[in-house]
């Protein structure tokens, strides 16, 4: 299963490289970065991951955590312009009890 998400994220990354159009050489880049709807539906269709939760982070980047039935889950960032940078992934995710009050909240 590992194997294939990182082949899956390997291709994302190769479609945002293939979105660029600069032909010049380019200093190394972080993790690859796609638009968010094709990332959110490629990690659906792939992994039956779905959004399970998400926060605001500085700087406007919004985290989301992705996560499926079969216990994949992965972690993005979202610019404001709509771009989703792939930032971790794993297996094993086990939700936890809702928590009657949340940080910040009452």
């Amino acid at each position: 299963m590992r194997l294939i998400k990182s082949l899956s994220f390997a291709g994302l990354g190769l479609i945002a490289l293939s979105l660029s159009s600069a032909a010049q050489p380019q200093a190394p880049r972080g993790p690859p970065c796609v638009d968010r709807t094709q990332l959110i539906a490629q990690l659906h269709n792939t992994f039956g991951e779905l959004v399970i939760g998400r926060g605001l982070a500085n700087g406007g980047f919004v985290f989301e955590i992705l996560a499926g039935q079969s216990g994949s889950w992965t972690l993005i960032a979202t610019t404001p312009q709509g771009m989703s940078c792939f930032v971790a992934a794993g297996e094993a995710w086990e939700p936890v009890p809702k928590p009657d009050i949340f940080a910040g909240r009452e």
